[in-house]
């Protein structure tokens, strides 16, 4: 049974709960980041490889204490890359009819077109640049997507809504600290005024379209208690 099942959240249970939850997920990270830094995973290599090397991590992981259910949840993160692939996002085909569902595939889709634009943008530029604004402005607009992502996967029910809104609000604050790095790269030698101005823009309307998605959300979330 789910935390969650039979109750009604609201934003702050959910804010609880969700950041307990990251700090498990960061560490599973950091221990699968510590046995890929040694045990790469097989890029082109064949089936029996790649179960080889899934067999070594496996091992890795429930020796640091990991259950058989979060390990399972990694590989099959690592092999859906849902937010980078583009993939179709929902569990039912009849949620697709929702407003505020379609309005968060949109979304996601613009954010990571944003994300991988600078990203490319970014890589082309000398590594005497690369100042950890940058970086911070980089990683930011990547982070975006992600966090639409975990609350769409959350779901658009009553039970699960509050910590839709949360990953919302979360992507919202996200976007206005991509518009503080941004600020701190406005005088960079590589930043041209036009550059700056759009890339302003593009980061300006987007923080709009995630304030307007959480209101969205939290106006579904009123309704189904009203």
């Amino acid at each position: 049974m789910l935390p969650w099942e039979g109750e009604i959240w609201d934003e702050e249970r959910w804010e609880a709960y969700l950041k307990a939850r990251r700090r498990q997920i960061d560490r599973l990270l950091e221990d699968y980041f510590t046995f890929t830094r040694y045990d790469p995973y097989p890029e082109g290599a064949s089936s029996d490889q790649v179960r080889a090397w899934k067999t070594r991590l496996r091992a890795f992981l429930q020796e640091r204490g990991w259950s058989a259910e979060a390990i399972d949840g990694l590989l099959r993160a690592r092999e859906e890359r849902f937010f980078f692939e583009g993939e179709a996002l929902f569990g039912e085909e009849e949620e697709t009819l929702l407003p505020e569902a379609e309005a968060c595939r949109t979304l996601m889709a613009r954010a990571r077109q944003l994300a991988e634009a600078v990203q490319e943008w970014a890589n082309r530029l000398p590594g005497t640049h690369k100042t950890s604004a940058l970086v911070h402005f980089c990683a930011s607009l990547a982070q975006i997507p992600l966090e639409l992502a975990e609350g769409h996967l959350l779901g658009y029910e009553r039970e699960t809504l509050g910590g839709n809104i949360v990953c919302a609000r979360h992507a919202l604050n996200t976007a206005n600290r991509a518009l503080e790095a941004l600020a701190e790269l406005r005088t960079a030698p590589y930043m041209t005024t036009e550059r700056y101005h759009r890339l302003y823009e593009d980061v300006y309307e987007l923080r709009n379209a995630l304030a307007l998605h959480v209101q969205r959300l939290r106006a579904r979330f009123q309704v189904g208690l009203d």
